[in-house]
């Protein structure tokens, strides 16, 4: 193996290692934990770290979260030994009169990995549009129509606003109108928006009437959120 290849190589793996931190950040995400948990617990897995801390009562009181969570470990025990050796491989080659024009390929790759992995975390097209296929690919996989995934986008004290996608309408709005729902008496829930058809963003009214398919944005506590839109049998 030449040592441009192995530069390469090793930069191309920590790229998809990145990926797959994101992707399984996603998904966690669509089991009902926050992003700064998802991404502490996916880090943490595959780093081979163990999520050792109280929130992993999180991942381990949930049937999906623990299938999940073993995937992410496999990841992650074969993305260490893949990069250990590598790198093991990379210094057992490296010449010392090729010292000075390494260093500037592996500042160079550095860089790159750094503007891609921006690019993909910080413009807002980039990342949405890859967190909308992930979670498009992940609900299909991971609930069949038996749960309907929250992804939380805020949280505020006691409450949280969070996008909840409809896969298996509840009752409480089967062919229901909002304003006959009683999911403000009942749950204390208020939906801001609704996105309908992929892009479509239909104002709230008393008249609405929810259906599958629609990505409903709902304010209140997490755990009426879950009360109403998840059905626990099938999440545990």
């Amino acid at each position: 193996m030449s040592t441009d290849f192995a530069i390469l190589a090793f930069f191309s793996l920590m790229l998809t290692y990145l990926l797959i931190c994101e992707i399984f950040t996603i998904l966690f995400r669509l089991t009902g934990l926050t992003e700064e948990t998802a991404r502490f617990q996916v880090i943490s897995m595959l780093t081979t770290c163990g999520f050792t801390t109280a929130e992993s009562e999180l991942v381990t009181s949930s049937r999906k979260r623990r299938k999940l969570a073993f995937i992410t470990i496999l990841f992650g025990y074969i993305f260490s030994v893949t990069i250990v050796s590598m790198v093991i491989n990379f210094f057992m080659r490296l010449n010392d009169g090729y010292s000075f024009q390494l260093i500037l390929k592996v500042v160079s790759a550095i860089i790159v990995l750094i503007i891609i992995w921006y690019s993909l975390l910080k413009v807002n097209f980039v990342k949405n549009n890859f967190d909308k296929f992930i979670s498009k690919i992940g609900i299909k996989a991971m609930f069949k129509n038996q749960h309907n995934p929250i992804m939380i986008l805020g949280i505020f004290k006691s409450e949280v606003i969070a996008e909840v996608t409809i896969t298996n309408l509840p009752e409480e709005f089967n062919n229901i109108q909002l304003k006959n729902s009683n999911i403000r008496v009942n749950y204390n829930l208020q939906i801001l928006t609704i996105i309908r058809d992929g892009d479509e963003t239909l104002s709230v009214n008393g008249d609405t009437i929810l259906k599958n398919g629609d990505k409903v944005i709902v304010f209140g506590s997490l755990k009426n959120i879950k009360k109403l839109f998840i059905k626990e049998k099938d999440f545990l």
